[in-house]
């Protein structure tokens, strides 16, 4: 679906959608109009302003509002291309549906994410299924009547064909991370979020997929996201991480982080430093060892989707950058299936080695016999 550039949701208005992003940022760190106003020097008036979308910043003021969320400012300016183009397709939408445009200004008033549920759901009931479409259904329909255990293969060869490529998969799993839900994960390498700020994660990116994001900014913001969804679920709820305990073992030992990425000895200890830091401070921050491998990896949050991932990465060249790697589930029954296959394999974890206090234990006895390099 194409936009129609005459179309316009607000013919008679000048509209700004950098505020929605600015207030999102500000809740997300639970600060006040106020307390966002005493850090970049902006006055809470101006700031509400903003916010509601009735004044514009200029680009100084915007620049001091994106330094105090530590984020640049081209994190607004890419948010405000993409609703603007989004408004279009609305506009479009609309006036395919034959909707009066003396009540477009209702719809100009919902949020993005209700705005793009509009689009969506026209482009269902407007386009012919895909073929991705018909397979991701059928996959669905697999993993629900014979579990997941018995789709596995099906769902990795789905996920390398026409699944998530790196970048989308990074920015889906924002997109999961960032709700409130509780957590759960099985994955083959120690997760960086509790020491995201001690990795070049531009580095970490290339290093592991063999692409580069068309904007690195915006990965950088992802990465700070969602650390501080983690750390917002673990003030009540829970994040549950499955992980290989030899897998571990072998990078506490070597800094090799999956096939493609070296980190260096300090970055290693700090990592897990904070990692214990977590395990002994944060009841809610969970971590179960297996015995063995994993089939394939998952990150999901309760009622919100599943991100199904290859238990290997896309090749480390430019050359296979089209390679998938991910499928996401977002109906209820697929996400309480993959819960329930993850409950089954945290369940099967000895007591011994899925306790905070052991598990803690174990990775500073590991931090403590040194690096092999």
């Amino acid at each position: 679906m194409s936009s129609d550039p005459t179309s316009d949701l607000r013919p008679d208005q000048v509209r700004q959608h950098i505020g929605p992003a600015v207030k999102e940022l500000r809740e997300r760190e639970g600060w006040s109009l106020r307390d966002l106003g005493s850090r970049c020097g902006v006055s809470s008036a101006y700031l509400s302003r903003i916010e509601r979308g009735s004044s514009v910043p200029s680009f100084s003021i915007l620049a001091s509002i994106a330094s105090s969320f530590r984020v640049s400012p081209e994190y607004f300016i890419e948010f405000e291309r993409s609703a603007k183009k989004l408004e279009g397709e609305l506009a479009y939408t609309l006036e395919q549906l034959g909707v009066a445009r003396s009540t477009w200004h209702e719809f100009a008033d919902l949020s993005m994410e209700a705005q793009g549920a509009v689009v969506n759901a026209f482009r269902q009931l407007t386009t012919p299924l895909t073929d991705h479409e018909y397979e991701m259904f059928a996959a669905e329909a697999k993993l629900l009547s014979d579990g997941i255990e018995q789709s596995l293969d099906k769902l990795i060869d789905l996920a390398r064909r026409e699944g998530l490529d790196p970048v989308d998969f990074a920015r889906h799993r924002t997109q999961i991370e960032a709700t409130s839900a509780d957590r759960f994960a099985m994955i083959n390498r120690l997760c960086t979020l509790p020491a995201a700020w001690m990795f070049d994660q531009l580095s970490v990116f290339e290093g592991t997929f063999g692409v580069q994001p068309e904007n690195p900014l915006l990965l950088k913001w992802w990465v700070r996201a969602q650390r501080s969804a983690l750390l917002k679920v673990l003030d009540g709820g829970k994040s549950r991480c499955a992980y290989p305990k030899q897998a571990v073992s072998d990078y506490i030992r070597t800094g090799k982080w999956g096939d493609h990425v070296q980190f260096e000895p300090e970055q290693v200890r700090e990592h897990v430093r904070e990692t214990v830091k977590l395990l002994r401070t944060r009841p809610g921050y969970q971590i179960g060892f297996l015995d063995e491998d994993i089939p394939a990896r998952l990150v999901g949050k309760e009622d919100h989707g599943v991100l199904f991932v290859t238990p290997d990465d896309p090749a480390g060249t430019s050359d296979n950058s089209g390679d998938g790697m991910a499928l996401r589930f977002s109906s209820p029954e697929a996400i309480t299936q993959f819960r329930e296959y993850f409950d089954s394999v945290w369940d099967s974890i000895p007591e011994q080695q899925r306790d905070n206090d052991a598990v803690a234990d174990w990775l500073e006895a590991e931090l403590a016999a040194g690096f092999a390099g």
